[in-house]
């Protein structure tokens, strides 16, 4: 499974620390890594500026931009160096004296705003280093001002920020009382020796993730970790390949080992849900299925497209004493139901029997949830805010929900997103940051369950099975028809297979 460690602004500093006091790095030699690696990811961008400025703060961000500022002059370029105030660590004093006697004098904030006033229309390429990670307090009017005019202003023509958007906190979204609208837009994002956990899902009025690159610069992020310094929280790397080789039939399979699952849902006049993720299920290579519905009408819908499949009418109760059951590996419940079964709350779910809960069988707050060990809930936000009780304006505020809830229930939730995040009762956590504005239309969420179900029928885990529906579901953006329908995504995910 491609996955990558999201450290937290706290997680970072601490493995900051340790590198240095453990593995005996100088806090020097990490800024100089930084400035580095940044110079080099960003070669072809330095030579469209016919300046470069560059704003430092007064802590280790600030540092970073001194060291590149250096390193910039020092190849060839034209660099400018503005500072708040002076810097307060050892480390970045030293590159501030070294910035001093090789450009010269830095600037203050007023010869900022001086050489502003005289600048020509997109002549700025500008390197926000201003407060990094590190920078928890309320912005100070003067740096409020500051970066209104990074954003607003017309001589910049890029701003890339080192670490993360200086006054950014995803906490602050949605808050009417916050100043949360005051960070750099920054068009792109270096990450310096760690993924950064508040940058997920950066976004402003582009309408677009905004790129992060992630800087190595000698951190041990797969070592000398505990649990100060990482709370298992990982970025899902798209797998294209393995989603599409995984779904496709062995030689020796039978209907069985294809997979199986069984599906409850279409109340009367949403039938066609839960037929769309048995029909996912289906025709991605699933070898046996069978659909129980409340409606009178399902028998008719179902063999009226195939008369091989199984069908009934029944209560969820009725289902859950069918002989079917015994037979499978997969149960999806709530796609076309219009409201939370009575019948599912305190169910104890047989052992190695996977359940997804989707549509109307994600429970409101106070509702008993079944009773088992693999039990995955999808909700969207409005449906997780009715799940909990509570308004969420970004993946962290719905990070710090859920690690309780998934805990406290015993369940794995994957939350749907533009930026989806799925939470396991371990405490572990996965990031799915791919925004996909062709999956915006009805019966999409019908199609990841059916998607889902067919990878549980291989005894995948619940996050493996997760990463490569997802990944597979990307396969839509290929598609020539600007907004295709739950049908034509699957006809050409079929395809694929």
């Amino acid at each position: 499974m491609k996955q990558n460690p999201l450290f937290t602004n706290k997680e970072s500093k601490a493995l900051d620390a340790l590198t240095i006091k453990e593995l005996g790095f100088r806090e020097e030699t990490l800024m100089g890594m930084a400035a580095l690696s940044v110079f080099h990811a960003n070669e072809d961008l330095w030579k469209t500026a016919e300046s470069i400025w560059i704003l430092s703060g007064t802590g280790g961000n600030g540092g970073d931009g001194y060291a590149l500022a250096h390193i910039l002059h020092q190849e060839g370029y034209k660099v400018r160096s503005f500072s708040t105030a002076p810097n307060k660590s050892e480390a970045g004093k030293f590159y501030e004296s070294l910035v001093s006697k090789t450009l010269g004098a830095i600037g203050t904030i007023d010869d900022f705003y001086e050489e502003w006033e005289e600048a020509k229309e997109d002549s700025v390429l500008l390197v926000d280093a201003l407060l990094g990670t590190g920078f928890q307090n309320e912005l100070s009017e003067e740096l409020t001002e500051l970066i209104e005019t990074i954003n607003e202003s017309d001589v910049f023509f890029y701003r890339l920020s080192l670490d993360s958007p200086s006054g950014w906190n995803p906490y602050l979204l949605g808050d009417p009382d916050s100043k949360a609208n005051s960070f750099v837009f920054a068009d792109s994002i270096e990450e310096l020796g760690t993924r950064k956990w508040e940058n997920v899902g950066f976004i402003y009025e582009k309408d677009s993730i905004i790129p992060r690159y992630y800087e190595s610069i000698g951190f041990p992020i797969h070592t000398h970790l505990s649990d100060i310094t990482f709370s298992k929280r990982y970025y899902f790397e798209a797998d294209p390949e393995s989603a599409i080789q995984t779904l496709k039939r062995k030689n020796k399979d039978h209907k069985y080992s294809a997979g199986s699952a069984l599906f409850y849902g279409g109340s009367d006049g949403m039938e066609g849900a839960i037929l769309l993720s048995e029909q996912a299920f289906s025709r991605l290579g699933g070898g046996i299925s069978k659909i129980f519905s409340p409606s009178l009408k399902i028998s008719s819908f179902v063999l009226k497209e195939d008369l091989s499949k199984m069908t009934k009418t029944s209560s969820l109760t009725e289902t859950f004493e069918d002989p079917f059951l015994k037979k499978t590996k997969t149960v999806v419940v709530g796609p076309g139901l219009t409201q939370y079964p009575n019948d599912l709350g305190g169910w104890t779910v047989p052992e190695n029997l996977r359940l997804i809960l989707d549509a109307g069988a994600i429970p409101t707050k106070g509702s008993p949830l079944p009773k088992g060990n693999q039990i995955l809930l999808t909700p969207h936000v409005g449906e997780l805010n009715r799940m909990t009780g509570k308004t969420h304006n970004s993946v962290q505020s719905a990070y710090d929900t859920l690690i309780e809830y998934c805990s406290q229930n015993n369940v794995y939730v994957l939350l749907k997103s533009f930026v989806s995040l799925l939470v396991c009762p371990d405490g572990s956590s996965y990031v799915w940051e791919s925004p996909n504005p062709k999956l915006a239309t009805m019966g999409t969420g019908d199609l990841l369950s059916g998607i889902l179900a067919r990878y549980l029928s291989l005894d995948l885990t619940i996050p493996e099975s997760v990463q490569l529906a997802l990944s597979l579901l990307d396969h839509s953006k290929q598609l020539e028809e600007p907004y295709p329908s739950a049908h034509q995504i699957l006809k050409s995910l079929v395809e694929l297979v």
